[in-house]
């Protein structure tokens, strides 16, 4: 009885341990320059390096602690150190206090840096007592913050809490719901003999065709799904008998569904691969191939024909019904729309006002009032003649408990990002995933247009930092783009049944041949590796949705911006060096039989530091700057300027062509961006650009052109 009370008491004082958590107050030293750092509602916004204060709101005890951080980091902090101080009055009229003999500083040691990041991310850094970190009793923790001068910090939400398991980084993230990057290195790089040479899905039926060297027996052709990794053990659903020509062609047609488990399912987004049955078993003897035709139910519906390369990035017909003439008075021609959180549009379950439909022999639910919100912004966007590009965003909250949620991301999905990359290699999940395409994809694509049209479909958001924007966990870039090239695929081969003019985006951010941190992989590598999967695996007509903001995104002046240059191995493509873009993506390597995959820059825009005259001359200077850029750029056909209005939850930011809702001086205000966003693409174009050519110190646009050979 006395073991299980003391096993009890201690089961119960770790509980309490782990769940011990003290808030933390943000403070700025009186001598602390006001210019450089800022508080303002508990956040702190530094520009430069600066030195700050965190106060803990309660008793901290002994042991190890971790101490959490939300942080908005442009450029990065170059180094980071943490010093307890104890004895200091945590009052601010003392904060500017120099230490004396009952005010001790510890020894500051460092902590692991903020990265770069575009959005508030969270931050944890583990404060070890066997590593110096002594915190009992402390009553200030100073932190000393190194970083470049155009770098920009904001922090907010600090606290202390105990470690956790999922502090620690393992290499078993690497690894686990993704296939070894050893595995799909080798078979990238290796040449067969053999190969199918096409896939074609028709109405009922698939057809492949291929050739088959040094062999005329014991060939099949294995029928894998969707969500099969590389060097899963039974890679293949069914094995298919193939005739083999005398030249070594075959030419087989097979249902495009087959019964799985009691259940009729769709071929549409299987691969194929040719298999030899020899000494050792079924052995590939090709690469697998994925559909390069699909028969289209609307193959009459006209393609989308912006008359000018002006868009809207993030648009929502909800978003102000005070501006509802705004699309027509500044002239836009194409919106992207987010399309966030996915699983609220279907569920696994029925529900009130849920309508029953089938996917792969499985019964989902349509959610018909979140779909309806949505064809309010579609059917607008009709109305106005606008191109739509949906953006398909998986949410990522910590600690969901929804199952379908939990069915629809990825199981090793981080909560440290802000979306997840879908769970493309469980059986449930991909179907999951695909019922939801399927129903958008059919339901914005009818000849009647009843529910509006989507016209392409943006495959998540900036997957080049995926940790952020697209989370699959700690992966190499090799299989995180295995698993986003089959989302891709997933996306472009089932909205191809319904509209033969949409294409499925990758969208990626302006770090191109720099990795922007140490867990961003550079848009250069990713585009690479999808073009390398498409010339293994086939080939589908994917465009690119960039993000090329100025080098930082507080600083609007893209014409300074020095990691920007003429070269295919420039760091970044900014506005400034756009003609890098084309010229990459007009490289025989990365068309699609023969043509230029098109661009859209699908979020750009540029920042005002604040509302006064000069912050709103820059910031329409470097957009004058783009749209005179992109006219002479064939590849680009669209910018959709972000953000339409200024958002209060962009990390201090004010990139919007107008101000604050809440400004209150001039709410919803238009900016000089605005004005001049209205002018492009119209007669009054250069009257109205021509202003920020003085700014920019040039005489005219023809002096930013580049028109020298890049490579």
């Amino acid at each position: 009885m006395f073991r299980t009370c003391l096993a009890l008491c201690a089961i119960v004082l770790c509980s309490e341990l782990f769940a011990e958590q003290i808030q933390c107050d943000l403070r700025v030293p009186n001598k602390t320059n006001r210019e450089n750092v800022q508080l303002n509602n508990g956040t702190v916004e530094i520009h430069g390096s600066a030195l700050i204060e965190i106060v803990p709101q309660s008793k901290v005890s002994e042991g190890d602690w971790a101490i959490e951080f939300e942080t908005f980091c442009v450029g990065g902090v170059e180094q980071m150190t943490l010093a307890p101080v104890f004895g200091k009055s945590t009052s601010p009229d003392s904060a500017s206090e120099d230490a004396t003999p009952e005010n001790q500083t510890s020894t500051p040691r460092s902590l692991p840096p903020f990265m770069h990041s575009e959005t508030f991310r969270p931050h944890v850094a583990i404060l070890e007592e066997s590593k110096g970190f002594h915190l009992a009793g402390v009553d200030v923790l100073r932190l000393d913050l190194m970083m470049k001068g155009d770098a920009a910090l904001q922090i907010r939400n600090v606290r202390l809490r105990r470690p956790q398991e999922s502090d620690l980084e393992t290499d078993d993230h690497f690894s686990a719901y993704a296939a070894d990057p050893e595995l799909l290195n080798a078979y990238l790089s290796r040449t067969f003999a053999s190969k199918i040479t096409g896939v074609n899905v028709g109405i009922s039926d698939i057809q492949i065709t291929g050739t088959v060297s040094n062999h005329r027996t014991g060939v099949t052709l294995g029928d894998i799904p969707m969500e099969t990794l590389l060097g899963d053990e039974s890679p293949y659903r069914e094995l298919i008998d193939i005739d083999i020509q005398n030249d070594g062609s075959f030419d087989v047609s097979v249902p495009r569904t087959t019964l799985v488990e009691g259940r009729r399912v769709d071929r549409l987004t299987d691969r194929w691969q040719l298999f030899h049955d020899g000494p050792s078993g079924n052995v590939a003897i090709s690469h697998a191939h994925y559909a390069d035709t699909v028969a289209c139910r609307h193959s009459e519906l006209p393609p989308a024909k912006p008359s000018s390369k002006k868009g809207l990035g993030g648009w929502s017909a909800q978003r102000s019904r005070a501006l509802q003439n705004e699309l027509k008075d500044l002239g836009i021609t194409a919106v992207t729309v987010n399309v966030s959180g996915l699983h609220q549009y279907v569920s696994t379950r029925p529900h009130p006002n849920h309508t029953q439909f089938s996917w792969q022999g499985r019964d989902y639910y349509a959610n018909e009032r979140a779909l309806q919100k949505l064809d309010l912004t579609f059917r607008e966007a009709a109305e106005n003649n606008v191109m739509v590009s949906a953006i398909l965003l998986i949410s990522n909250p910590d600690n969901s408990r929804d199952e379908d949620l939990q069915r629809l991301r990825h199981p090793d999905a981080d909560p440290s990002g802000v979306y997840a990359m879908p769970a493309v290699t469980s059986s449930e999940g991909i179907d999951y995933y695909g019922a939801i395409l399927n129903l958008m994809a059919e339901r914005w694509s009818r000849d009647d247009g009843i529910h509006g049209r989507v016209h392409h479909w943006i495959v998540h958001n900036e997957v080049d930092f995926g940790w952020v924007w697209t989370n699959a966990g700690r992966k190499s870039d090799l299989a995180y783009m295995d698993l986003y090239q089959r989302s891709m695929r997933m996306t472009d081969l089932i909205v191809r049944q319904y509209d033969p003019h949409a294409r499925t985006w990758i969208s990626l951010t302006h770090h191109w041949a720099e990795r922007g941190n140490e867990y961003g992989y550079g848009s250069k590598r990713m585009l690479d590796l999808l073009v390398q999967f498409c010339q293994t695996e086939g080939n589908f007509p994917w465009g690119l949705a960039y993000h090329p903001y100025p080098q930082s995104l507080f600083h609007p002046r893209t014409w300074q911006d020095h990691l920007a240059t003429y070269q295919f191995d420039t760091p970044k493509i900014t506005p400034k060096n756009l003609e890098v873009l084309d010229a990459y993506m007009k490289l025989p390597k990365n068309r699609y039989h023969g043509s230029v995959r098109p661009v859209h820059l699908s979020e750009n825009g540029f920042n005002s530091k604040d509302y006064s005259d000069a912050a709103q001359q820059d910031q329409a200077a470097g957009m004058a700057l783009a749209w005179k850029k992109i006219q002479s750029l064939s590849s680009i056909e669209v910018w959709h300027y972000h953000n339409w209005i200024d958002n209060r939850h962009e990390g201090g930011l004010r990139i919007g062509l107008r101000k604050f809702p809440d400004d209150q001086n001039d709410p919803l205000g238009k900016k000089q961006i605005w004005n001049l966003y209205r002018a492009l693409g119209t007669t009054q174009e250069d009257a109205v650009a021509d202003r920020y050519l003085r700014l920019i110190g040039v005489d005219s646009w023809e002096e930013i052109l580049h028109r020298q050979k890049i490579q």
